[in-house]
């Protein structure tokens, strides 16, 4: 019931690439991502999610009761953004008084350790600053991109946060690098020839374990084997 119930959630669903794939690392995924190709690993646990999509809905109604006891709006909660013609997302916060987009991200105890000690990794710092773009194209201010890296597992005091000055040109650049990956499948035909994947570089990291392509064995181009040096 409750792998049912992650599978057919709209945000399990949805077919159009949001700003939080944009910045994919791995240029392989991000091409399997863009063509939306045929997914070989399906059986990966979906608990990590369903507990992020909760903690979201709360943190939201939450952010709306503070509007309440403020008795102004200072926080727009969930607002859906377009980034681009073609490419939106749903914001999960802005605040007013501080000119600042915030991404919430919920982690486990090895993630947060890694990036409160180094920093958020590419893909979350270009979904912050695209969320900024989403913004300004609203003509909204913007001065600040921020992460808000909530425990899993822990106490609310281990919640950390990271921010720096909003740069559109982080956000263009990850637009850029999107644009030419998809350029590159199309020139090499993977849509209707998935094994010349196989020509798109892969990075195998720890997010692997996750990835719908993954699946173990030679690279045949039609998944990718992930962990194994490419």
């Amino acid at each position: 019931m409750i792998r049912d119930a992650d599978r057919y959630a709209p945000r399990s669903q949805q077919r159009a690439l949001g700003p939080s794939e944009v910045g994919e690392p791995c240029p392989r995924r991000l091409a399997y991502r863009l063509l939306d190709a045929e997914r070989t690993n399906s059986d990966s646990d979906p608990w990590a999610a369903i507990v992020g999509t909760a903690v979201h809905a709360w943190l939201a109604a939450a952010f709306l009761g503070a509007n309440d006891r403020l008795g102004r709006i200072r926080y727009l909660v969930e607002t859906r953004l377009e980034i681009r013609p073609g490419l939106t997302g749903s914001c999960d916060l802005y605040d007013a008084d501080e000119a600042t987009v915030i991404d919430h991200k919920i982690l486990g105890p090895t993630t947060m350790k890694a990036y409160s000690q180094n920093g958020p990794p590419p893909a979350y710092r270009a979904q912050a600053h695209l969320y900024g773009l989403g913004w300004t194209r609203l003509g909204v201010p913007v001065r600040d991109v921020a992460l808000a890296f909530y425990p899993r597992s822990g106490l609310l005091s281990g919640l950390r946060v990271w921010s720096e000055p909003y740069n559109p040109g982080t956000a263009q650049a990850a637009l850029d690098r999107h644009d030419q990956i998809l350029a590159l499948a199309d020139a090499l035909g993977c849509e209707h020839n998935p094994t010349a994947y196989q020509h798109i570089p892969r990075i195998p990291g720890h997010s692997c374990t996750y990835c719908p392509w993954l699946r173990p064995g030679p690279d045949t181009g039609t998944a990718c084997p992930g962990h194994l040096a490419p």
